[in-house]
């Protein structure tokens, strides 16, 4: 019997193993994609905490639903619907927490705050980097959710026009529209600064 590397063994193979309820399989799933779906999220959200929490929001969902995963898309096609509503079930709740939270949260009974301000500035970091990653986050911000959808996936991914287009259920004309307007918009949010 020939040894098959777990990265290039087929996803369906992988599927119908961990329905069978062998965990050795879901192991080699989530390490198959975790890359691709954190620099998916990344992509979303340009914060790397954001994006590690929910890629694993994600898997859980993925875990608890892989019984539907019927085989009609290819899996990454699933666990990237299911990795879209998992950010966006975590943007809506942090609009929520955002309503209810006042600064009381970071003192302690006596009023005393909980850190330093130097604690939450890591000195070291490249503020040239930093500026950059604000204004790409800021111009993010700005597309609507398909833009960002669209722009995530060819510049992240480098999926081809028709590849988004059936991922995403809209058409090639449409996905070019998406991504022509993110483009146009995210030069101008970077000062025509290259991409």
């Amino acid at each position: 019997m020939e040894y098959i590397e777990p990265q290039n063994r087929d996803d369906k193979e992988i599927i119908q193993e961990i329905k069978q309820g062998k965990e050795a399989a879901m192991d080699e799933l989530i390490k198959k994609y975790q890359k691709r779906v954190y620099n998916t999220l990344y992509g979303m959200c340009m914060d790397y905490d954001t994006a590690w929490d929910v890629s694993q929001e994600a898997f859980v969902k993925v875990v608890q639903n892989i019984n539907n995963f019927r085989g009609d898309s290819s899996f990454w096609t699933f666990l990237y619907r299911v990795t879209m509503n998992a950010f966006y079930d975590h943007k809506r709740k942090e609009k929520v927490r955002g309503r209810v939270g006042n600064f009381s949260d970071y003192e302690d009974d006596s009023g005393e705050r909980k850190f330093d301000v130097k604690d939450a500035v890591n000195i070291e970091v490249d503020f040239e980097k930093k500026q950059m990653q604000e204004k790409m986050k800021t111009a993010l911000s700005s597309l609507t959710n398909t833009q960002k959808e669209v722009f995530v996936l060819k510049t992240t991914e480098g999926l081809k026009i028709r590849e988004i287009a059936g991922m995403l259920g809209i058409s090639e004309g449409t996905v070019k529209s998406h991504l022509n307007r993110s483009t146009e918009k995210i030069k101008k949010a970077l000062g025509g600064e290259a991409l």
